[in-house]
């Protein structure tokens, strides 16, 4: 028999070039009055074109640009303004940190206090906020598939989540036709991001059968796509490819983040480093270092990625997984080593503060093949340096 395990999913998925046009018919059936609309600043056409036709099902807007990486300010600004229009629905546009910041927002509007309180105090949501709908522009955070926000504490600088089965999107709209716009840089980054929640979520202590279904399957589509969205910005099959696979990999990622992950997070606040780079230079090496732990997994993500070779080893195939992992960085121009990162900060790589702000921020996860512990820290920070 299957291990237990508790898997949560969006309601309704809609998959499809030109299926935002559905926005206002899906949330018009929900009785809406007025959407709190979260969108990256400097959106235009596709903001404008919702919005329409959102009025003529006499629906209000309020927009919410967002510029950043969400913060505390930035939710908390976002709850008031929330609560202060009346607003009875939250709709993003946009990549993670949009999608991150409205959850937060609609979360908080309904159970009332400060981000803070529930991402370093232990605050939990009591209360069913409402109607939330995820569009994402950006194939890479899956963002719209997960209960999970990463927000920056302006108090102490760190980099944490706060998560809650209730902040997942009741709808999400994956139309390719959004992320036609996408610069290379960004297509990598994100798409190092989905391939990162799709590996580690695999290998999880956690993975179970859903999750493993989903982690498979990302891997396939990017092995395949990634590389021609790099190349080929306005391909929409490729496009389309990689924001299914994005959506697939937050989904396998409710088994639990990794070695890579636990380091990316906490790092990318520490050396400003961009979190779909982060991953893309943890990951090589999070594979190596889980190898003796995983290897059976590994060699099974190595067929998903074309490179499993029949009667060889475990041990390997997982070899072959890595070296393809390294190449597809290379054809994206993905980054593999975090000098440049600390270099520009002036800091030094100090491995006391960079254990210190691990235990703080992603230190409690527990489902990494290998055991967490500083060792292991030190080790990948050493291999990434």
């Amino acid at each position: 028999m299957a291990k237990a395990f508790d898997f949560v999913c969006n309601r309704q998925v809609l998959f499809g070039e030109g299926k935002i046009k559905e926005l206002a018919g899906l949330i018009s059936w929900h009785g809406v009055k007025k959407v709190f609309f979260a969108a990256y600043k400097g959106i235009g056409k596709d903001y404008d074109d919702a919005v329409q036709s959102l009025s003529e099902k006499g629906i209000g807007a309020y927009k919410y640009e967002i510029a950043t990486e969400p913060d505390l300010n930035i939710i908390n600004n976002g709850r008031d303004i929330f609560l202060k229009e009346k607003c009875d629905c939250t709709v993003a546009l946009g990549g993670g940190s949009v999608i991150d910041t409205a959850k937060s927002i609609n979360m908080l509007a309904a159970n009332g206090g400060n981000v803070e309180q529930y991402q370093m105090e232990g605050k939990q949501a009591a209360k069913a906020p409402t109607l939330f709908v995820a569009i994402p522009t950006t194939a890479g955070t899956g963002a719209e598939a997960t209960k999970t926000a990463v927000v920056t504490n302006n108090n102490n600088g760190l980099k944490k989540s706060l998560y809650h089965t209730s902040m997942i999107a009741d709808i999400v709209i994956l139309d390719p036709v959004l992320t036609l716009g996408l610069p290379p840089k960004t297509t990598a980054a994100t798409g190092m991001d989905a391939l990162s929640h799709a590996i580690e979520s695999y290998v999880s202590l956690n993975a179970n059968t859903f999750s493993e279904m989903f982690g498979l399957k990302a891997i396939e589509i990017i092995n395949e796509n990634l590389p021609k969205a790099f190349r080929e910005p306005s391909n929409i099959d490729a496009r389309g490819s990689m924001l299914l696979a994005s959506y697939l990999g937050g989904q396998a990622i409710t088994a639990g983040i990794g070695i890579a992950h636990i380091m990316a997070q906490p790092i990318g606040a520490l050396y400003h480093v961009p979190h779909g780079d982060a991953c893309s230079i943890f990951l090589p090496a999070s594979m190596e270092l889980n190898m003796p732990y995983a290897a059976k997994k590994y060699a099974k993500i190595a067929f998903a990625l074309g490179v499993g070779k029949i009667g060889a080893s475990d041990e390997e195939n997982t070899k072959n997984a890595i070296k393809r992992v390294q190449d597809i960085q290379k054809e994206i121009n993905a980054p593999s080593k975090l000098a440049p990162y600390i270099a520009a900060t002036g800091k030094e790589a100090d491995n006391a503060v960079m254990i210190d702000c691990i235990k703080r921020t992603t230190g409690h996860i527990t489902c990494n093949p290998k055991p967490l512990n500083e060792a292991l820290m030190t080790d990948i920070f050493n291999m990434c340096k």
